[in-house]
């Protein structure tokens, strides 16, 4: 794990004056959560979450999807291959559980808390943030030192994956509606 010294230096080194895919990723991180924090209700941050974590899953387990990867596309498209696999699966759950599994139970409630969405809001797209990017390093494309720190290392990868949810079962229950509870 990097010290603070060695994060405040990667942040120095960073050029924040030329456009390059590592400004326009930090830019999207900040924009993507403030407008999603407002945007979206309580049903849908629950249904994103859930249908990013099952994208994964099912692109990281699905044998018929690793077989036809690995059988039919040299080894710099198969993570291309997985890039857009998930993508799919994601966007095709995302509407159904959006649509269907969590509408009723919780979209006319809200989380009690704008710092709270905002904070959850920041951990989801961090989230998706390290997984596309995770697909997209493996194909050879090279990040600068901080977004590959924030996002790419194996440590940040498992706390973008972990972070969503304990926030959400630490603090949830603390913004939730007194009558669910």
């Amino acid at each position: 794990m990097a010290s603070a010294s060695e994060f405040s230096q990667l942040i120095q080194n960073f050029n924040w004056h030329t456009p390059s895919w590592d400004l326009f990723i930090m830019l999207f991180w900040a924009v993507a959560s403030i407008f999603y924090a407002f945007a979206a209700g309580r049903g849908r941050i629950i249904s994103l979450l859930m249908s990013l974590y099952i994208a994964k899953l099912l692109v990281l387990q699905a044998p018929w999807l690793t077989n036809a990867i690995n059988q039919k596309l040299p080894s710099s498209l198969s993570s291309i291959q997985q890039l857009v696999s998930f993508l799919i699966i994601f966007i095709i759950l995302f509407v159904l559980l959006s649509r269907y599994a969590f509408r009723t139970s919780a979209d006319g409630r809200h989380f009690g808390s704008i710092v709270f969405t905002l904070i959850f809001a920041v951990l989801q797209v961090g989230l998706l943030i390290s997984t596309i990017l995770g697909y997209l390093a493996v194909s050879g494309k090279e990040f600068s030192p901080l977004v590959s720190f924030l996002f790419l290392s194996g440590t940040s990868a498992f706390i973008w994956l972990l972070a969503p949810l304990a926030y959400l079962i630490i603090l949830g229950r603390s913004v939730a509606d007194p009558s669910e509870i």
